[in-house]
């Protein structure tokens, strides 16, 4: 790697970051390149060398994020061999660090989502977000399922799929209504029928 590729590779991050932090704070319609410029402490001239545009800055946001999500996962992942126990440990570490640990960046996350859905030549990048959602729930159901001795009752892919649905759905709840202790019993009860369900008890 030459020193002027590091460099960029640097440059790049800490953009990034910053454009994280604008999103997270100013929200979608709040940010802009020379605010990130701002956020990250550098000429205007130095965003536009490393991303000519406001959607390549998202795209890079949004990629981050995603590796984000899928490092604390995995993680997260218990080696418990208990399926219940397993499946919820997971979850409640994922949801502690992800989302109650910071409201405002699982709210951007929503925006960078529904922004890809709406731009075009973008509708790709979000259908990867939830493909690696999916990838790494459906993992996690076989990994545990294979510690705990269980066959599963029904495929971990559609697993996967509903629990998902079911999170995003308990996620949006608490950022709308701000009631934590409430959601983590709600998410509680849900791993526990999700588990009932997949192994047919």
């Amino acid at each position: 790697m030459t020193g002027a590729y590091a460099k960029a590779e640097v440059r790049r991050s800490q953009l990034v970051a910053a454009a994280r932090a604008v999103l997270a704070r100013e929200g979608m319609a709040g940010t802009t390149l020379r605010g990130v410029a701002a956020e990250a402490g550098v000429p205007l001239g130095t965003v536009h060398y490393i991303f000519a545009t406001k959607e390549q800055l998202l795209r890079a946001v949004l990629e981050d994020v995603l590796e984000e999500i899928s490092v604390a996962f995995r993680a997260a992942a218990s080696s418990a061999t208990d399926l219940d126990a397993a499946m919820l440990t997971t979850v409640l570490d994922v949801w502690s660090q992800l989302v109650e640990a910071d409201p405002g960046m699982q709210i951007m996350q929503y925006e960078l989502t529904i922004w890809a859905l709406r731009t075009e030549g973008m509708a790709n990048v979000a259908r990867r977000q939830y493909e690696l959602y999916l990838q790494v729930l459906t993992e996690n159901w076989n990994e545990a399922a294979a510690r705990a001795g269980v066959t599963l009752a029904i495929p971990a892919d559609q697993l996967a799929r509903l629990f998902l649905a079911g999170a995003d759905g308990l996620i949006l709840q608490y950022l709308t209504l701000g009631d934590s202790e409430q959601t983590r019993a709600d998410l509680e009860r849900f791993v526990g029928q999700m588990v009932r369900y997949a192994t047919g008890s």
